[in-house]
C-alpha cells in the first residue's frame, strides 16, 4: 500500500511539473522578447517598440492571434511551423504575419466590447460611442463637400479589412505596401473611383469608352450610376439616369438578374462568412463542454466497476451535473440576448450558433450522466446483481 501511495504522489508531482512547465512555456512564447530571439523578426520587434502600439503595450499575439481559444490555438500552430522553419534554416522568406492580422483581432480592442487590458482604445463600430473617431474629409475640388468617414459602415457592411488601410501601424515601412489611411480625398479615391466604390470627390471624368449596348453613355458615368441607383434616383449633371428607357437596359439585361457577356466587367464576388469577434472570444466555453462530454464518455469505458461507480454514482457526477445546469442557464441567457440584439453585417456569424451547440452538448452529457448514475444502478438493483 505504501508503494502505491508513493507512486501516486510521484505521478501527481510529475503531472503538476508538466502542467507548470507547459504554462511557463506558453507564457514565455507569448512575449515579444521570445519573438525577437529569431533574428529575422528583430527588425519587426524594433519598429513595434517605437510605434504607438508598442508604447501602449500591445503585444504580438494581441494583433496576430485571433480572439478565442481556436484563434489562439491556430496562432500557436502557425508560430510552431515558423519556429521549425527557422530551426531547419528555411527562413529566407519574409514571414507573412499579416495573414493572421484579421479585423477580428483589431476589433477585440476597437469593437463594441471594451477590452479591459486596453480601455483607451477607440471604438470604431458604434457611432454613438464617446470614443468613436469622427473623421471629416473635405473635397479639395469642392470645399463645400465634406463627408464624415463612417468606420462602422466600412467594417460592418462593406467588410473592408482594417489592414487594407492601416497596415503600417505597428511596423511602419517594413510591411507597408500601400498608402496609409488619412483624411485626404486622394486616399479615399483609391477605392472611390467608381470601380470599387462610388465616386465621392471631384467630378466624374469621361473614360472615352461607351458601355456596350447603351449608346452615348460613357462607362465612367455608367458604373458610378449603378452605385447611386442602389439607394435612390441617380442624378448626374441634371440628367436623371433612373429614367433610361427599359429597352436600353434590356440590350444586355433581358432580366434584372441576368446579363449577357458582362463577366469581363462585372465579376461575381462570393460572400466570405466570418465569425464575429464575440463569437471567437466565446469559443472556449463550447470547446470545454465538448471536451467534458468526450472525457465523461471515455471514463465510462474504464474496465473497473468500482471506479466507474465512484465517478458516476457519487459526488463527482452530481457536481458535474450542477455545473452543467448552471452553465446552461447562462447559455440560454446568451441565446435570448443574441436574439434581441441587432446583428451587424450580413456575412457575420454571431455567437448564437456556438451557444446552441453548447446546449446540445450539455443535454447529451446530462442524459448520459442520468443513465449512468440513476437508470443503470436501478436496473442493476432490480436484477439482483448489485455488486
Amino acid at each position: 500500500m505504501k508503494g502505491r501511495t508513493i507512486l501516486t504522489v510521484a505521478l501527481l508531482g510529475l503531472f503538476a511539473a508538466v502542467v507548470g512547465f507547459t504554462a511557463w512555456g506558453v507564457k514565455k512564447t507569448n512575449s515579444p522578447e521570445f519573438c525577437s530571439s529569431c533574428h529575422i523578426i528583430q527588425p519587426y520587434v524594433q519598429t513595434w517598440q517605437n510605434s504607438y502600439m508598442g508604447k501602449q503595450g500591445v503585444t504580438c499575439i494581441d494583433c496576430h492571434f485571433e480572439p478565442g481559444v481556436l484563434g489562439y490555438a491556430r496562432g500557436k500552430i502557425y508560430s510552431l511551423m515558423k519556429l521549425v522553419e527557422y530551426g531547419t534554416g528555411n527562413y529566407t522568406r519574409k514571414p507573412p504575419s499579416a495573414d493572421l492580422l484579421t479585423s477580428s483581432s483589431c476589433l477585440q480592442c476597437h469593437g463594441n466590447d471594451k477590452n479591459a487590458k486596453y480601455p483607451n482604445a477607440q471604438n470604431v463600430v458604434n457611432p454613438n460611442a464617446s470614443s468613436y473617431p469622427k473623421i471629416a474629409v473635405t473635397d479639395q475640388y469642392n470645399p463645400s463637400n465634406t463627408i464624415m468617414f463612417p468606420h462602422d459602415y466600412h467594417v460592418n457592411v462593406a467588410q473592408v479589412a482594417c489592414a487594407d488601410c492601416h497596415s503600417g501601424v505597428a511596423h511602419g515601412d517594413l510591411i507597408k505596401d500601400k498608402p496609409q489611411a488619412k483624411a485626404d480625398p486622394e486616399f479615399c479615391s483609391s477605392c472611390h473611383s467608381g470601380d470599387i466604390a462610388p465616386i465621392l470627390f471631384g467630378t466624374i471624368k469621361p473614360s472615352g469608352r461607351i458601355h456596350p449596348g447603351v449608346p452615348q453613355i460613357d462607362t465612367a458615368i455608367w458604373r458610378n450610376n449603378h452605385w447611386r441607383l442602389a439607394k435612390g434616383p441617380g442624378v448626374i449633371n441634371g440628367v436623371r439616369y433612373d429614367k433610361i428607357e427599359p429597352q436600353t437596359c434590356s440590350a444586355c439585361h433581358p432580366d434584372p438578374t441576368v446579363a449577357k457577356n458582362c463577366k469581363s466587367c462585372h465579376f461575381s464576388q462570393e460572400p466570405i462568412f466570418s465569425a464575429t469577434t464575440e463569437t471567437q472570444r466565446d469559443s472556449g466555453f463550447p470547446i470545454a463542454m465538448f471536451g467534458l462530454v468526450i472525457g465523461m464518455f471515455l471514463l465510462a469505458l474504464v474496465p473497473y466497476p468500482k471506479v466507474k461507480r465512484f465517478i458516476f454514482e457519487g459526488w463527482i457526477a452530481l457536481l458535474v451535473s450542477l455545473v452543467v445546469i448552471g452553465t446552461d442557464v447562462w447559455a440560454v441567457y446568451k441565446v435570448f440576448q443574441n436574439v434581441l440584439e441587432t446583428t451587424t453585417g450580413s456575412r457575420d456569424i454571431g455567437p448564437m450558433s456556438l451557444w446552441i451547440a453548447y446546449l446540445a452538448a450539455s443535454a447529451a452529457l446530462l442524459t448520459f450522466l442520468f443513465h449512468q448514475g440513476v437508470l443503470k444502478p436501478r436496473r442493476r438493483r432490480l436484477s439482483g446483481n448489485d455488486r
